[in-house]
C-alpha cells in the first residue's frame, strides 16, 4: 500500500512538470507571450542604467551669412565669437565666399594738349592796380584782391591761394577749391586769419601773393594753355601796437629817438615794397 503524497512531493513533481508545461504551445485566446514577458537584449551592456537618457548636442542654426552659431550655453571663459562680415559678402556653402555686384573702373579723362608754341596761363592784378603804389596792411583788416586770367586755354577746376613769406618755411593757404571765374576776387580777413593760426601767426614782414590751378597746386611746372602759379604781386603786413602817451614817460623799445612813434620793422617794409613797386612798374612800362 503506497503512502500518501505530502505537500512536498507534490511542489517536486509540479517543477518536473513544468518544462513539459513550456514546451506545450501558447493559448491562442491569451495574449501574446513578448506582451507579457521582457526578454533581456544580449546586445546591450549590462553597466547602462535602463533609464539613462543621452544629452542632445548643441543644434547649430545659420544666419543669413552662412555663419554658424551656437545656440547652447557658452563657457565665460572662452572667447565670444562674432560675425565679422561687414563687406557684402554672400557665402554659399559653408566655407566658400561670393561677392555680388559688379565692379567697374573709372579713369580720370585725359587732359587736353595744346600747342606747344602757346604760353601759359597767368594773372593780371586788377585790385590794386600796378599805379596803386606799395601794400601794406595791417593784421586785423579786411584786405580785397582781384585780377584777370590771361592765355588760359584749359579751364581750371577751381582755385587755391597761398601767401608765403621768407622768415617762414612753409606757405599759408589763404582758401583752397575757390571757383574760377574770369575776373576773380578775394577778399581776407586777416584778423579771423590771425586768431586760428596762433601756433604759426602772421608777421610783420613781406609777403608774397601766390595764385595756382587746384590741380597742379602750389609748385606745378607750367605748361602750354594752362593756369601756372602766379606769384608776381607782393605786400606788406604789420602788427598794430597799443597806444601809449609819450607824454607819460612811456619810450618805444625798438624805436630811435627821431622815430619814437614808428615801428622800425614797418618803415623797413614799407621803403623796401616803395623799390620793389617803382621797379616793377618800370620795368612794365618800358622794359630793361
Amino acid at each position: 500500500m503506497k503512502a500518501p503524497l505530502s505537500a512536498g512531493h507534490l511542489a517536486v513533481a509540479l517543477l518536473s512538470l513544468s518544462p513539459a508545461v513550456s514546451a506545450m504551445a501558447w493559448p491562442r485566446w491569451l495574449p501574446e507571450l513578448d506582451t507579457l514577458v521582457v526578454r533581456q537584449d544580449d546586445s546591450s551592456s549590462q553597466t547602462d542604467p535602463p533609464s539613462a537618457t543621452q544629452t542632445p548636442s548643441p543644434s547649430k542654426s545659420s544666419d543669413n551669412n552662412g555663419d554658424s552659431k551656437t545656440t547652447a550655453s557658452q563657457d565665460p571663459n572662452e572667447p565670444i565669437q562674432t560675425n565679422l562680415n561687414t563687406g557684402g559678402i554672400t557665402q554659399t556653402g559653408s566655407h566658400t565666399g561670393k561677392a555680388t555686384g559688379n565692379s567697374t573702373r573709372t579713369s580720370a579723362p585725359k587732359k587736353t594738349e595744346f600747342d606747344p608754341q602757346d604760353p601759359a596761363g597767368g594773372v593780371v592784378m586788377v585790385t590794386p592796380a600796378v599805379t596803386a603804389g606799395t601794400q601794406l596792411y595791417r593784421i586785423g583788416d579786411f584786405v580785397t584782391w582781384g585780377g584777370n586770367y590771361t592765355n588760359v586755354l584749359g579751364t581750371p577746376t577751381a582755385i587755391d591761394l597761398y601767401v608765403k613769406c621768407s622768415k617762414v618755411p612753409q606757405p599759408w593757404t589763404l582758401t583752397q577749391n575757390m571757383s574760377y571765374a574770369e575776373v576773380g576776387s578775394y577778399t581776407w580777413d586777416t584778423d579771423k586769419f590771425q586768431k586760428s593760426h596762433v601756433a604759426t601767426p602772421l608777421l610783420t614782414e613781406q609777403y608774397t601773393l601766390v595764385i595756382a590751378d587746384a590741380d597742379g597746386g602750389i609748385s606745378a611746372t607750367a605748361e602750354p594753355g594752362y593756369l601756372a602759379p602766379y606769384s608776381g604781386f607782393y605786400f606788406g603786413l604789420y602788427q598794430s601796437q597799443e597806444y601809449h602817451d609819450t607824454g607819460d614817460g612811456w619810450q618805444c623799445a625798438s624805436c630811435s629817438g627821431a622815430m619814437s612813434s614808428l615801428d622800425n620793422r614797418a618803415v623797413g617794409v614799407a621803403v623796401m615794397m616803395s623799390a620793389v613797386t617803382v621797379l616793377s612798374f618800370t620795368w612794365f612800362v618800358s622794359g630793361f
